[in-house]
């Protein structure tokens, strides 16, 4: 018989139910044990919960103490920043009230004094401008002072040097050193000796005059000093731009240093060692180096007697310009006697607009012109007239000197033109009288007379000496 539960047949130990009831049965009692673990399950499951639930409370009670306290302490903070605020404000108040009181008291004495202030503020600004003008004068007497000084020094030391003018009748020379100050275009006529003599002269007293009225010139003349035994001047280009150089010459290979375009190892001589046209014959370079030298020393000459506001005649001639005799006497010498004729005058103002006339004088209230001496007040070593300041460069920008550039060229020319030719030789008259005396009554010569190297009066149609060719 199939059981109909598994539909297998019965078997007493395998399979001993036959039934659906005895199957039921016999797991009846399984299923009680089986509810009865669920339900104590449940049981525990409940206690557990209760167990968590009574252990969150006792953490959520001890955060709201925590959360208290914390407000307690907080408030506590705060109620003790707001009586200290308070303590604050009642101070500040009482400060307010006493500045108040001391604002009030001011306002009070300056009423009191506001009738009298005006006129006081006028007084101590007129107290102070007189202060100033006083101040004004007496800087302007001790410049006044200092000017005549180097005025004094300047002339001084050009009488010690031997600058003077000699006069034969109309015709007015210049010596220095006890030698005369030559013509530079009659140059090609003078031994080197007497030029180069001539021109340090000039250049030392030229040097110690700009020195006194602190003057820096537009050339930078380098004096003999030791191991440079002659003078020497810089292009204007390259003056004050140089360290030590050393004499020309002395150095061969010496190296060239160039700024802005100039050499400045190569200052212009103002000597020479052989006459000018054998100079200019056998070395042209140094010839036409000489010739700039020349030129930039009366160019300075000129530019002193310009800042000095000291004329020299027109300053765009070649032939006023390069009369280096007649300006350095003028500037030194001349100026000062001609300015002791008449009663000096000193302005207030010393000032001299950009343009102005070169001799302008000062005409005072009366109408009568009296000539206004400026030597020794325009320099580059104060602050009174100063030629650095804008005024004083206007002053120089209103001098119109012709350059040094055309005043060489010029001379160059001249010179070139009045050079006698080198393969004639010189004669005196007693070889001209040996042999040609038909001719000689053709030819004019002319004897040298003295010896500084100028000759006497030429007969009309010469020009220099009267030389014959070589047989």
């Amino acid at each position: 018989m199939n059981c109909s539960v598994c539909n297998r047949p019965h078997h007493a130990k395998t399979l001993p139910f036959l039934c659906a009831v005895d199957a039921r049965n016999r797991l009846y009692e399984l299923r009680i044990d089986v509810t009865k673990a669920q339900v104590e399950n449940e049981e525990l499951e409940r206690q557990v919960d209760d167990a968590v639930k009574a252990q969150d409370s006792r953490t959520h009670l001890e955060d709201l103490r925590d959360k208290e306290e914390a407000a307690v302490d907080r408030t506590n903070q705060i109620i003790a920043q707001a009586d200290r605020l308070r303590i604050e404000v009642e101070a500040a108040r009482k400060e307010i009230e006493a500045k108040k009181d001391v604002l009030a008291r001011r306002r009070s004495d300056l009423a009191s004094v506001s009738a009298g202030g005006s006129s006081r503020r006028i007084k101590q600004l007129e107290e102070a401008e007189r202060a100033v003008q006083r101040t004004k004068y007496k800087w302007g007497r001790s410049y006044d002072t200092m000017a005549a000084t180097r005025t004094f020094l300047c002339e001084e030391a050009a009488r010690l040097y031997g600058l003077r003018q000699v006069k034969k009748g109309s015709v007015k020379r210049y010596e220095i050193g006890g030698v005369e100050i030559f013509d530079v275009f009659a140059m090609n006529n003078l031994s080197p000796e007497v030029i180069s003599t001539v021109l340090a002269h000039l250049a030392h007293i030229l040097v110690l005059a700009s020195h006194y009225l602190m003057i820096r010139l537009p050339a930078e003349i380098t004096l003999p000093h030791r191991d440079y035994p002659r003078p020497t001047i810089f292009q204007i280009g390259t003056s004050y731009r140089h360290g030590e150089v050393p004499f020309p010459g002395s150095e061969p290979t010496q190296p060239v240093v160039s700024v802005a375009g100039e050499s400045v190892k190569r200052p212009r001589p103002l000597y020479i060692d052989k006459a000018l046209p054998e100079l200019a014959k056998d070395d042209p370079q140094a010839y036409s180096y000489f010739i700039e030298g020349v030129t930039l020393l009366a160019y300075d000459i000129a530019w002193v007697c310009a800042s000095q506001a000291v004329s020299f005649g027109d300053r765009e001639s070649c032939e006023d310009v390069l009369n280096m005799g007649h300006n350095l006497w003028r500037l030194l010498i001349g100026d000062q006697l001609h300015r002791r004729s008449v009663e000096p005058t000193f302005p207030s103002s010393l000032t001299t607009p950009a343009g102005s006339p070169r001799d302008r004088d000062l005409v005072d209230n009366g109408g009568v012109a009296k000539p206004k001496s400026m030597i020794g007040r325009w320099s580059h070593g104060t602050t009174h007239t100063s030629l650095n300041e804008k005024a004083g460069q206007d002053f120089i920008r209103g001098f119109k000197i012709m350059p040094a550039v055309k005043l060489s060229d010029q001379l160059k020319n001249r010179l070139s033109s009045e050079a006698p030719m080198l393969e004639w030789e010189k004669i005196d008259g007693d070889e001209f009288d040996d042999g040609l005396d038909g001719a000689g009554s053709m030819l004019n010569v002319r004897r040298p007379e003295g010896g500084n190297g100028t000759t006497s009066t030429k007969a009309t149609g010469t020009s220099g000496w009267t030389r014959v060719k070589t047989r």
